[in-house]
Protein backbone atom coordinates (compact mmCIF):
# COMPACT_ATOMS: atom_id res chain seq x y z
CA UNK A 1 0.00 0.00 0.00
CA UNK A 2 3.02 2.34 0.50
CA UNK A 3 4.53 1.27 -2.33
CA UNK A 4 1.00 2.24 -3.80
CA UNK A 5 1.12 5.36 -2.79
CA UNK A 6 4.63 6.59 -3.22
CA UNK A 7 4.04 5.84 -6.75
CA UNK A 8 0.89 8.00 -7.17
CA UNK A 9 2.17 11.01 -5.55
CA UNK A 10 5.50 10.55 -7.83
CA UNK A 11 3.39 10.71 -10.85
CA UNK A 12 1.46 13.56 -9.97
CA UNK A 13 4.95 15.97 -8.98
CA UNK A 14 6.04 14.36 -12.87
CA UNK A 15 2.56 15.46 -14.20
CA UNK A 16 2.93 19.04 -11.96
CA UNK A 17 6.26 19.26 -13.45
CA UNK A 18 5.74 18.51 -16.81
CA UNK A 19 2.66 20.77 -17.43
CA UNK A 20 4.56 23.66 -15.62
CA UNK A 21 7.39 23.54 -17.70
CA UNK A 22 5.10 23.19 -21.41
CA UNK A 23 3.21 26.38 -19.74
CA UNK A 24 6.30 28.31 -19.03
CA UNK A 25 7.68 27.34 -22.94
CA UNK A 26 4.69 28.74 -24.36
CA UNK A 27 4.88 31.67 -22.05
CA UNK A 28 8.80 32.25 -23.46
CA UNK A 29 7.55 31.33 -27.14
CA UNK A 30 4.62 34.30 -26.50
CA UNK A 31 7.34 36.64 -25.21
CA UNK A 32 9.97 36.38 -27.99
CA UNK A 33 7.47 36.20 -30.85
CA UNK A 34 7.28 39.91 -31.15
CA UNK A 35 11.12 40.12 -32.08
CA UNK A 36 11.01 37.63 -34.79
CA UNK A 37 8.46 40.26 -36.35
CA UNK A 38 10.39 41.72 -39.43
CA UNK A 39 9.08 45.30 -39.00
CA UNK A 40 10.20 45.82 -35.10
CA UNK A 41 13.17 43.68 -35.97
CA UNK A 42 14.39 47.15 -38.56
CA UNK A 43 13.55 49.18 -36.07
CA UNK A 44 15.11 47.67 -33.35
CA UNK A 45 18.37 47.53 -35.04
CA UNK A 46 18.77 50.81 -35.08
CA UNK A 47 17.83 51.22 -31.71
CA UNK A 48 20.77 52.66 -30.33
CA UNK A 49 21.02 55.75 -32.94
CA UNK A 50 17.38 56.19 -32.69
CA UNK A 51 17.19 56.59 -28.43
CA UNK A 52 20.07 58.90 -28.90
CA UNK A 53 18.20 61.60 -31.74
CA UNK A 54 15.03 60.95 -29.29
CA UNK A 55 17.54 62.23 -26.48
CA UNK A 56 18.50 65.49 -28.73
CA UNK A 57 15.23 66.16 -29.19
CA UNK A 58 13.87 66.27 -25.91
CA UNK A 59 15.77 68.82 -24.68
CA UNK A 60 14.55 70.96 -27.11
CA UNK A 61 10.94 70.37 -25.34
CA UNK A 62 10.64 73.85 -24.77
CA UNK A 63 10.71 75.38 -28.10
CA UNK A 64 8.50 72.93 -29.53
CA UNK A 65 5.79 73.14 -27.12
CA UNK A 66 6.43 76.98 -27.42
CA UNK A 67 6.11 76.45 -31.60
CA UNK A 68 4.11 73.86 -32.17
CA UNK A 69 -0.26 72.68 -31.36
CA UNK A 70 -0.13 69.97 -28.95
CA UNK A 71 -2.81 68.26 -31.06
CA UNK A 72 -0.67 67.81 -33.87
CA UNK A 73 3.27 68.41 -32.68
CA UNK A 74 4.00 64.40 -32.61
CA UNK A 75 2.98 64.05 -36.07
CA UNK A 76 5.13 67.43 -37.67
CA UNK A 77 7.95 66.05 -35.57
CA UNK A 78 7.38 62.64 -36.81
CA UNK A 79 7.95 63.15 -40.25
CA UNK A 80 11.45 64.74 -40.30
CA UNK A 81 12.21 62.95 -37.01
CA UNK A 82 14.51 60.51 -39.17
CA UNK A 83 16.81 62.87 -40.30
CA UNK A 84 18.24 63.44 -36.89
CA UNK A 85 19.77 59.96 -36.65
CA UNK A 86 22.20 61.53 -39.46
CA UNK A 87 22.56 64.36 -37.32
CA UNK A 88 26.15 65.27 -35.82
CA UNK A 89 26.92 68.36 -34.31
CA UNK A 90 30.64 68.70 -35.30
CA UNK A 91 30.11 67.46 -38.62
CA UNK A 92 26.85 70.05 -39.07
CA UNK A 93 29.52 72.86 -38.06
CA UNK A 94 32.12 71.72 -40.47
CA UNK A 95 29.92 71.10 -43.26
CA UNK A 96 27.76 74.59 -42.80
CA UNK A 97 30.83 76.11 -42.43
CA UNK A 98 32.10 75.39 -45.77
CA UNK A 99 29.34 75.49 -47.57
CA UNK A 100 27.69 78.50 -46.20
CA UNK A 101 29.46 81.27 -48.06
CA UNK A 102 29.73 78.72 -51.40
CA UNK A 103 25.47 78.87 -51.37
CA UNK A 104 25.67 82.49 -50.28
CA UNK A 105 27.51 83.87 -53.37
CA UNK A 106 26.52 81.76 -56.09
CA UNK A 107 23.16 79.77 -55.16
CA UNK A 108 21.46 75.95 -54.31
CA UNK A 109 23.19 74.89 -57.62
CA UNK A 110 26.51 75.51 -56.60
CA UNK A 111 26.14 74.66 -52.84
CA UNK A 112 22.95 72.92 -51.20
CA UNK A 113 23.58 71.44 -48.60
CA UNK A 114 21.94 69.70 -45.52
CA UNK A 115 21.83 71.55 -41.83
CA UNK A 116 20.31 71.69 -38.57
CA UNK A 117 18.50 68.76 -36.58
CA UNK A 118 15.82 68.41 -39.39
CA UNK A 119 18.67 67.76 -42.24
CA UNK A 120 16.77 71.06 -44.57
CA UNK A 121 18.17 72.29 -47.43
CA UNK A 122 18.20 75.60 -48.43
CA UNK A 123 16.86 74.58 -51.80
CA UNK A 124 14.09 73.01 -49.68
CA UNK A 125 13.36 76.68 -48.33
CA UNK A 126 13.05 77.79 -51.26
CA UNK A 127 10.57 76.21 -52.48
CA UNK A 128 8.66 76.16 -49.35
CA UNK A 129 8.66 80.14 -49.92
CA UNK A 130 7.65 79.83 -53.65
CA UNK A 131 5.11 77.92 -52.81
CA UNK A 132 3.76 80.16 -50.14
CA UNK A 133 4.26 82.74 -52.01
CA UNK A 134 2.01 81.86 -55.16
CA UNK A 135 -0.67 80.20 -52.91
CA UNK A 136 -3.37 82.65 -51.57
CA UNK A 137 -4.17 80.11 -49.22
CA UNK A 138 -0.72 80.36 -46.85
CA UNK A 139 -1.12 84.13 -46.50
CA UNK A 140 -0.78 83.57 -42.50
CA UNK A 141 2.53 82.07 -43.39
CA UNK A 142 3.63 84.87 -45.21
CA UNK A 143 6.45 85.50 -42.25
CA UNK A 144 8.04 82.61 -43.87
CA UNK A 145 9.46 85.04 -46.57
CA UNK A 146 12.09 86.80 -46.46
CA UNK A 147 10.92 90.60 -48.22
CA UNK A 148 13.06 93.59 -49.48
CA UNK A 149 16.51 91.92 -49.88
CA UNK A 150 18.32 91.41 -52.89
CA UNK A 151 19.49 87.73 -53.82
CA UNK A 152 22.49 87.80 -51.56
CA UNK A 153 21.11 89.04 -48.55
CA UNK A 154 18.12 86.80 -49.02
CA UNK A 155 20.16 83.73 -48.86
CA UNK A 156 22.26 85.28 -45.88
CA UNK A 157 18.85 85.50 -43.73
CA UNK A 158 17.82 81.95 -44.79
CA UNK A 159 21.13 79.99 -43.66
CA UNK A 160 20.73 82.32 -40.34
CA UNK A 161 17.39 81.03 -40.16
CA UNK A 162 18.33 77.68 -40.85
CA UNK A 163 21.28 77.65 -38.13
CA UNK A 164 18.23 77.85 -35.36
CA UNK A 165 16.46 75.36 -34.06
CA UNK A 166 13.07 76.92 -33.52
CA UNK A 167 13.28 78.44 -37.11
CA UNK A 168 13.59 74.71 -38.17
CA UNK A 169 10.38 74.21 -36.47
CA UNK A 170 8.48 76.92 -38.05
CA UNK A 171 9.87 75.83 -41.08
CA UNK A 172 8.17 72.09 -40.70
CA UNK A 173 4.85 73.01 -39.64
CA UNK A 174 4.78 75.43 -42.30
CA UNK A 175 5.42 72.50 -44.64
CA UNK A 176 3.53 70.44 -42.85
CA UNK A 177 0.64 73.06 -43.78
CA UNK A 178 1.57 72.93 -46.89
CA UNK A 179 1.29 69.12 -47.77
CA UNK A 180 -1.90 69.11 -46.13
CA UNK A 181 -3.14 71.32 -48.61
CA UNK A 182 -1.16 70.13 -51.62
CA UNK A 183 -2.00 66.89 -51.27
CA UNK A 184 -5.56 67.09 -50.11
CA UNK A 185 -6.99 65.10 -52.75
CA UNK A 186 -5.16 62.31 -51.26
CA UNK A 187 -7.48 59.72 -49.67
CA UNK A 188 -5.39 58.53 -46.73
CA UNK A 189 -7.36 55.41 -44.93
CA UNK A 190 -5.43 56.11 -41.27
CA UNK A 191 -3.35 58.38 -39.64
CA UNK A 192 -0.15 56.23 -39.91
CA UNK A 193 -0.95 56.38 -44.35
CA UNK A 194 -0.80 59.91 -43.75
CA UNK A 195 2.64 60.31 -41.60
CA UNK A 196 3.96 57.67 -44.20
CA UNK A 197 3.45 59.92 -47.41
CA UNK A 198 4.02 63.25 -45.74
CA UNK A 199 7.83 61.77 -44.27
CA UNK A 200 7.97 60.16 -47.71
CA UNK A 201 7.51 63.55 -49.51
CA UNK A 202 9.59 65.60 -46.79
CA UNK A 203 12.47 63.32 -47.38
CA UNK A 204 12.02 62.42 -51.42
CA UNK A 205 10.53 66.03 -52.15
CA UNK A 206 7.15 67.70 -51.87
CA UNK A 207 7.50 69.17 -55.47
CA UNK A 208 8.34 65.49 -57.07
CA UNK A 209 4.87 63.91 -58.67
CA UNK A 210 2.14 62.38 -56.48
CA UNK A 211 2.72 59.34 -57.83
CA UNK A 212 6.78 59.55 -57.76
CA UNK A 213 6.68 59.88 -54.00
CA UNK A 214 3.96 56.90 -53.44
CA UNK A 215 6.70 54.96 -54.94
CA UNK A 216 9.20 56.06 -53.03
CA UNK A 217 7.36 55.31 -49.66
CA UNK A 218 8.98 51.34 -49.80
CA UNK A 219 12.05 52.12 -51.26
CA UNK A 220 14.70 50.87 -48.50
CA UNK A 221 17.22 53.54 -49.15
CA UNK A 222 17.22 55.21 -45.70
CA UNK A 223 20.22 54.79 -42.93
CA UNK A 224 21.23 56.36 -40.10
CA UNK A 225 24.50 56.27 -41.67
CA UNK A 226 26.39 57.20 -44.93
CA UNK A 227 28.29 53.58 -45.26
CA UNK A 228 26.61 50.61 -46.59
CA UNK A 229 24.49 49.39 -43.80
CA UNK A 230 21.38 47.89 -43.56
CA UNK A 231 18.44 50.38 -44.79
CA UNK A 232 14.89 50.70 -44.56
CA UNK A 233 12.09 53.01 -45.59
CA UNK A 234 12.74 56.74 -44.46
CA UNK A 235 9.12 56.62 -43.27
CA UNK A 236 9.58 53.31 -41.26
CA UNK A 237 11.58 55.77 -38.72
CA UNK A 238 8.59 58.13 -38.48
CA UNK A 239 6.04 55.54 -37.56
CA UNK A 240 8.39 54.46 -34.85
CA UNK A 241 8.90 57.55 -33.33
CA UNK A 242 4.71 58.19 -33.19
CA UNK A 243 4.85 55.03 -31.48
CA UNK A 244 7.40 55.36 -29.11
CA UNK A 245 8.24 58.31 -28.38
CA UNK A 246 4.70 60.29 -28.72
CA UNK A 247 4.10 60.25 -24.75
CA UNK A 248 7.07 62.58 -23.39
CA UNK A 249 5.44 65.10 -26.34
CA UNK A 250 2.19 64.57 -25.39
CA UNK A 251 2.37 65.78 -22.05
Amino acid sequence: MKKLIILVFLFLISTSFTINYNSLHVKDNLRIKPLLNPQNESVEYYRKQINRAFSLLKKQKKYIDLELNKSEKVQILSIAFPEMLRYDSYSDYLEASSNRILYVDEGKNASDFSTGYFQMKPSFIEDLEDYIAKNKSFKQYNWILIPNKNEIEARKERIKRLANFQWQLRYLKAFWYVAELKFQNIDFKTTEDKIRFFATAYNYGFTKPEKEITKYQSATKFSPEETNTRKFAFADFSIDFVMTYSYFFDQ
